[in-house]
């Protein structure tokens, strides 16, 4: 008879998810106070969109970069993974996108 795997998940992920959602609460708040910030009541939405890329690079190609470098991965990067990681981005950008034109 074996023994029962004890070693659960836990409840990590529920500090992932309250960050998720305190995040994204407040997205659209800082979204918008930066578009207004910009003093430009015709082009203001798209430069803080222009900063958001800044902050999406920062955030989501640096950092990920730093901890791959600091965990020696590979580089590979299969193809399938690629392109349906790439989508994910392109649809995640155009969502934010849609949420600060909603505005």
């Amino acid at each position: 008879m074996g023994t029962a795997n004890t070693a659960g998940p836990g409840i990590t992920w529920l500090y992932w998810v309250l960050l998720t959602i305190g995040c994204w609460g407040v997205y659209g708040v800082f979204l918008h106070s930066g578009a207004m910030g910009m003093a430009d009541p015709v082009n203001g939405r798209i430069k803080a969109f222009l900063f958001v890329g800044v902050a999406y690079f920062l955030v989501a190609v640096l950092a990920p970069a730093a901890i791959l470098i600091a965990k020696g991965a590979s580089w590979t990067f299969p193809a399938k993974g690629l392109w349906w990681s790439l989508i994910a981005g392109i649809v995640g950008a155009i969502g934010a996108l849609g949420v600060l034109l909603a505005f």
